[in-house]
């Protein structure tokens, strides 16, 4: 009998990289799956990211419901909302421009409270103004629904609901 230890096949070098690219592979995957799960449960931009250009989240739910319907219908929905876009960016124009205004009744020397008191009653009417903005928006599609898609728009909007 031989007291030799038998031969493994693959040298120590290689085995260190195995394991090195293993460990690797793992860190990929698991930081894939926590930022997956991170995205999920944050639900994305905030609201003041989500308006500070491109289609409002409103259209983008409308936009959303309108692959789930027919070319026809998803068409009126998509044309609805890029007729709409141009009186929304202008909208969210206005919000720009009144946060504008407070950032420079802030800082301004010296500090007139009357200013910026004004200042923060421009957000205010800017918000309000945007919202009426998605609501005619929301409202103008889904009074050219028939019964059943805005049955299936309200079971879809349900499903995305936070919180639920």
């Amino acid at each position: 009998m031989s007291d030799a230890a038998p031969s493994t096949r693959f040298s120590p070098g290689f085995l260190r990289w195995l394991l090195i690219g293993s460990l690797a592979l793992n860190a990929l995957i698991i930081g894939a799956v926590l930022s997956t799960i991170c995205i999920a449960h944050f639900g994305g931009p905030p609201p003041e990211e989500m308006h500070s250009g491109g289609p409002d989240r409103r259209g983008q739910l409308l936009l959303g419901f309108a692959r789930t319907l027919p070319r026809e219908r998803a068409d009126m929905i998509r044309q609805k909302v890029a007729d709409a876009e141009p009186n929304l960016e202008t909208l969210r124009r206005g919000m720009r421009d009144a946060r504008a205004t407070v950032r420079a009744a802030i800082t301004a020397e010296p500090f007139d409270q009357a200013k910026f008191d004004a200042a923060l009653d421009g957000i205010v009417q800017a918000e309000t103004a945007e919202a009426r903005g998605k609501t005619a928006l929301f409202g103008d599609v889904v009074r050219q629904l028939t019964p059943q898609e805005r049955v299936d728009l309200h079971e879809w909007l349900d499903r995305r609901r936070p919180n639920r």
